[in-house]
């Protein structure tokens, strides 16, 4: 059983995780931490980016020679494999570590219980399931991918108290509050791409980029998804720097001519069929994920909306509920999902809600009915 310091350790290796977000896709977000023979912290380290160190290595050069005879607790089960860096099992025998605490088992096949293995053959005491449910959240967008070759989609949606997304005539302009406005460009920048419509595009001629002074990294790309190549005159998504993808139907690219030649921005043709938008959006989510967009933010009108919950591409759903009446006449959020029994409704789980500026916010991972 882990001891108290072992279960502060993981607790700081879950924490020092997170910074290496975005960047480390499609590898999975990794934290270590180092107690020796005292349980005194004497290393940390996390992976910062694909193809750089992971978190053990990290770590363990921090702690040095006192790394010897300690234990190391990591997130996330140790890889035991060549890649694009050597065995971090390699690097824990040869420093002398004792005892390693793990969080969960790594399910990559190049992994997947090998490293364990590995360490208990070399005489090392090993203890998994530390935190098991924190560490697995952490890598959600990591497990998704490697159980469906997907990137994961988070539907954002700013919503009035009775779910509806604009006013009778359209205006949406602005639901919810300058907070609420706030994080979501922050939201924008932890991903690496963002989504909408076509429609949203002619509608609201928006930028979907991060305008987070906070922020100065690069800008995540933006994906248009149209059934039509109908863009009309919106601009401003095309006047800021940055890669634009339109996602169309091989039945209408000859209609994006004026695109094709412009600067930073791709069309991408699928085979053309009678699903909500034209063509599969589940090639489209694993051609994101096959270019390297672990995370999807989705910002959009009903329809798409509607289309990826009806085909169960929704991971995450964010909504904002704004202090705001706007009656029956008020345009929903969806269209028909097929839902007809509270046995096949979509509910959300590990729920997160706290207040932003007048509204409240809450995020959850949807759970797709049984009927």
């Amino acid at each position: 059983m882990a001891s108290l310091p072992e279960i502060q350790a993981m607790k700081r290796a879950l924490e020092i995780a997170l910074p290496g977000g975005k960047a480390v896709f499609p590898n999975p977000m990794v934290g270590a931490v180092i107690l020796d023979s005292s349980s005194n912290i004497v290393g940390e380290g996390f992976h910062e980016k694909c193809g750089g160190p992971h978190a053990e290595i990290a770590a363990l050069s921090e702690a040095g020679a006192a790394a010897s005879s300690g234990t190391i607790v990591v997130t996330l089960e140790p890889c035991c494999h060549y890649g694009r860096t050597g065995p971090c099992t390699d690097a824990i025998i040869m420093a002398g570590i004792r005892r390693v605490v793990i969080a969960m088992s790594d399910p990559h096949p190049n992994v997947s219980g090998k490293g364990v293995m590995q360490l208990e053959s070399a005489g090392i005491e090993v203890e998994t399931g530390v935190l098991f449910k924190e560490a697995e959240l952490l890598n959600r967008v990591y497990l998704h991918y490697l159980k469906t070759s997907r990137s994961w989609v988070t539907l954002k949606m700013a919503l009035s108290m009775a779910g509806r997304t604009a006013a009778k005539d359209g205006g949406s302009r602005w639901l919810s509050c300058e907070e609420s406005r706030k994080q979501v460009h922050l939201m924008r920048a932890s991903v690496q791409a963002v989504m909408t419509g076509a429609g949203t595009v002619r509608d609201d001629d928006p930028r979907l980029n991060s305008r987070s002074p906070e922020y100065t990294g690069e800008q995540p790309v933006r994906i248009v998804v149209s059934a039509t190549g109908d863009l009309g005159n919106s601009r401003k998504i095309f006047d800021n720097p940055g890669r634009i993808i339109i996602a169309v139907p091989e039945s209408v690219s000859a209609d994006l001519t004026e695109f094709q030649n412009m600067y930073e921005a791709d069309i991408w043709e699928f085979p053309a069929d009678s699903s909500g938008y034209g063509f599969n959006l589940t090639l489209l989510l694993e051609r994101t994920a096959s270019e390297g967009f672990g995370e999807i933010l989705c910002e959009c009108g009903r329809g798409l909306a509607t289309t990826l919950l009806r085909k169960q591409l929704v991971n995450t759903l964010s909504v904002f509920t704004t202090p705001l009446i706007l009656g029956g006449e008020g345009l929903p959020a969806f269209d028909e999902l097929g839902i007809d029994s509270m046995a096949s409704a979509i509910r959300l789980e590990n729920v997160r809600s706290s207040l932003s500026g007048t509204d409240t916010h809450l995020e959850g991972e949807v759970v797709y009915g049984t009927d």
